[in-house]
């Protein structure tokens, strides 16, 4: 585990010096709308670049593609936050309300399912060496997609709206789980049960964890959510004086 950690201290004070450099570099709205597209396009090459060097090379890229099921839909949390992060870029007005709750679910979801790719990632503990291609990939690819979602606050994107954020969290929770329903689903109709109990999109069949059955895809949710509305107070009061907070506008509201 300590080489995972030095080679991911290594990429952040990379995307620190890169954000660093586009703070500097990018003065327009279309620099930065530029950039943060040409940077999810690069993380979604990154994630099939195997599969593309087969397709080139004259391997087995179909055999891939089913030793692989996330490149074909969207199993895992940080799948979803990737293809966010492109469509966000693909916009071309970045101020309507889909805008702004894929803005908020790539940052605030995304913080934390691309450290936990990172820093926890399930290919290098399962086999813990960085000269295997796929495993460098894994972990190089959630860097890519961390520096992706910083560049929002960088620009000035991420807004400090309790009920606005967490009804942004709200239906981003209920977004996956619906995309988990529909990944099991195709597993179960086109290949079979065991097909989706083991690919299990989203946790939501069983647990990732050994001896908590019970830390399924709602209860997760659950959690996650009751953490957020922690977070976005925590920092609601600290952005607007005391009588401006979410609670004193909702008592003001009540009374």
């Amino acid at each position: 585990m300590l080489k995972l950690t030095i080679f991911n201290v290594i990429l952040l004070l990379m995307i620190a010096a890169l954000l660093f450099a586009a703070k500097r570099m990018i003065k327009s709205e279309k620099g930065e709308k530029i950039l943060f597209l040409v940077c999810a396009v690069v993380t979604v090459l990154f994630h099939y670049s195997s599969f593309l060097f087969l397709c080139v090379s004259g391997g087995d890229a179909i055999e891939y593609l089913r030793e692989t099921p996330n490149l074909i839909l969207p199993i895992y949390p940080c799948n979803i936050v990737m293809w966010a992060c492109l469509i966000l870029g693909l916009l071309p007005n970045r101020d309507t309300k889909l805008a702004a709750l894929l803005t908020d679910y790539i940052f605030w979801f995304g913080i934390f399912s691309t450290l936990v790719g990172m820093f926890a990632n399930v290919d290098f503990i399962n086999n813990p060496t960085l000269a295997d291609y796929e495993i460098t990939k894994s972990i190089v690819a959630h860097a890519t997609l961390l520096f992706n979602l910083l560049l929002l606050p960088l620009f000035g994107r991420i807004k400090i709206d309790f009920w606005r954020s967490m009804k942004h969290m709200l239906l981003s929770v209920i977004g996956m789980y619906a995309i988990g329903l529909y990944c099991n689903l195709m597993f179960r109709v086109l290949v079979s049960a065991e097909k989706a109990y083991d690919e299990n999109s989203m946790f939501i069949i069983h647990s990732p964890f050994e001896g908590a059955e019970f830390l399924r895809y709602p209860v997760i949710a659950a959690i996650a959510l009751v953490l957020y509305f922690i977070l976005f107070t925590v920092l609601d009061c600290i952005k607007h004086e005391k009588g401006e907070r979410w609670f004193d506008r909702l008592k003001k509201k009540t009374g």
